[in-house]
C-alpha cells in the first residue's frame, strides 16, 4: 500500500523549495513528489499530514567508529600527545566484552536516528558493528580496515555476508591509515576494491605527530609504531599526502577521513583525484588537531563530507550543531551547499546518487522532517542553519522511525 506523506515545505533536489507538497512512498522508495493535489492518489492510499514542517534528505554521517563506542566519554587531557591517548584508548578497547561493544554500537545508532542521520559509514576493525547495524533501522555502510594483507579477503567476505540483510547496502576496504601498510599492501587493497567494486577509505594526515612522522622520522608516534615493526613508508621523508600521492596509494573517488594537515597544492591534487573529504570537526577539535582549510578546500574544488568519528561525547552527534558553526565561520557558503556535505556529496562519495541525497522519485525513501521557527519572507534554508530545529519525523526505507 502506498503512503503519502503531506508537509509544509519539501527540500527538492533541484535546490528549490516546495510549498504544501507531498511524498509518495511505495516498498522503501520514493514513488512521486509533488503538490498535494499532483501527487498521484488512489483509494486505499494512506495519507499522513506531517504539518508544519521541512522535509528533507536523511543526513549521512560518513564517518564514524561504532564500535568504539563505550569509551566515547574519553577525551584526550590538555596537552596530552595522540600517541599516549591513542594507547591508552586501544587499552581500554581491549578490555571490552563483545557485548559491550554491541551495547554501545545500538545505543549510538540509534542516538543518530533521533538526530536525523539516516545513514552512517563505519569503520569496522572488529566485524562487531556490521551484524547488529543490519538489525538496527538504520542504513548502513561498513568500511573493514584490513591491518595487513591476510585480513583483505577474510575481513572483507566477513561484512558481504551481512550486507545481504538489513539496511547495509554498501561496503568498503582500506588501511587504518596511511602508516598502517607498507606500499604493497596498500596497492593490494586498491586492487582488490578495484575488482571487487567496493569503496575505498583511509585515515590521512590526521594529527601533527602523524606528520612528524612522515616527515622527521621521530616523536613517540613513530616510536610506538616502529617498536615491532619497520616504518612502512621506508626511507621517504614526504609528509603523508605528498608520499600517497607519489606512490599512487590513493586511487580515484577515494574517501579521505581528516585530512587535517594539508597545504593549498596537495589539495589541488585530491580535487583533480575527485577524493571526497570527510571532516569531523567536534573530534578535531575535542583532539586539538589543526582545523582542516575548509575555504582553501572549498574554492579548488575538493568535494566536503561531514562525519562524527568515534570518540564524540553522548549527544554531540549533531549535525545541525555543525552546520550552524561552519555558516558562522563562513557565513559567504549558502546553506544549500553546506546541507549538500551531508547529504549529496556523501551520496556521490558512496557511489549512490541514484539512491541517497535527495527526495525524488527512485530514491530510497531516508527522509527526515524538521520544526523551526521561519518568518515570511526569510530564506527557509538560511533560517534553518541558524536555527536550533526539532527532529520531528525520521523515515529510513519507508519505515517511519519518529513520528
Amino acid at each position: 500500500m502506498d503512503t503519502v506523506y503531506f508537509a509544509k515545505y519539501i527540500y527538492l533536489e533541484s535546490g528549490e523549495i516546495l510549498a504544501n507538497g507531498a511524498v509518495s512512498v511505495r516498498d522503501g522508495l520514493i514513488i512521486d513528489v509533488g503538490l498535494r493535489g499532483k501527487v498521484r492518489r488512489s483509494s486505499d492510499e494512506r495519507i499522513v499530514n506531517l504539518g508544519d514542517v521541512l522535509l528533507l534528505p536523511g543526513f549521512i554521517n560518513m564517518h564514524t567508529h561504532l564500535e568504539e563506542s563505550p569509551v566515547r566519554s574519553f577525551a584526550k587531557e590538555p596537552g596530552e600527545t595522540f600517541a599516549a591517548w591513542s594507547s591508552k584508548k586501544y587499552s581500554r578497547m581491549r578490555q571490552l566484552s563483545a557485548d559491550q561493544i554491541g551495547s554501545g554500537v545500538r545505543l549510538s545508532a540509534r542516538e543518530m536516528l533521533s538526530q536525523g542521520i539516516t545513514t552512517v559509514v563505519d569503520s569496522s576493525r572488529t566485524g562487531l558493528s556490521a551484524p547488529i547495524l543490519a538489525e538496527e533501522p538504520i542504513r548502513s555502510v561498513i568500511i573493514t580496515e584490513a591491518p595487513d594483507e591476510a585480513f583483505i579477503e577474510e575481513g572483507v567476505g566477513r561484512t558481504q555476508e551481512w550486507i545481504e540483510g538489513g539496511r547495509a547496502f554498501k561496503y568498503g576496504i582500506g588501511p587504518h591509515a596511511l602508516y598502517s601498510l607498507n606500499t604493497r599492501g596498500h596497492r593490494r587493497l586498491i586492487e582488490y576494491s578495484y575488482d571487487s567494486g567496493c569503496l575505498w577509505a583511509c585515515h590521512v594526515a590526521e594529527s601533527a605527530e602523524e606528520l612528524q612522522a612522515f616527515c622527521e622520522h621521530g616523536g613517540d608516534f613513530f616510536f610506538n609504531l616502529t617498536r615491532s615493526k619497520p616504518w612502512p613508508a621506508g626511507k621517504s621523508r614526504l609528509d603523508p599526502v605528498r608520499y600517497a600521492l607519489a606512490e599512487n596509494l590513493i586511487p580515484s573517488n577515494a574517501i579521505l577521513f581528516h585530512c587535517n594537515y594539508v597545504n593549498t597544492y596537495e589539495l589541488a591534487l585530491l580535487a583533480a583525484k575527485r577524493a571526497f573529504v570527510t571532516l569531523c570537526l567536534g573530534y578535531s577539535e575535542m583532539m586539538e588537531h589543526k582545523s582542516f582549510p575548509i575555504e582553501v578546500a572549498y574554492s579548488r574544488g575538493v568535494q566536503i563530507c561531514l562525519g562524527t568519528e568515534g570518540m564524540i561525547p553522548a549527544g554531540h552527534a549533531n549535525f545541525f550543531d555543525d552546520l550552524f558553526r561552519l555558516k558562522m565561520a563562513y557565513p559567504h557558503i549558502g546553506a544549500a551547499e553546506l546541507l549538500r556535505w551531508v547529504t549529496r556529496n556523501p551520496a556521490a562519495a558512496l557511489k549512490a546518487s541514484d539512491r541517497l541525497g535527495g527526495i525524488g522519485p527512485g530514491k530510497y525513501a531516508d527522509i527526515i522532517g524538521v520544526q523551526f521557527s521561519c518568518g515570511a519572507g526569510d530564506d527557509i534554508l538560511e533560517t534553518l542553519l541558524i536555527s536550533d530545529p526539532e527532529i520531528a519525523f525520521v523515515m529510513v526505507g519507508g519505515e517511519e522511525v519518529i513520528i
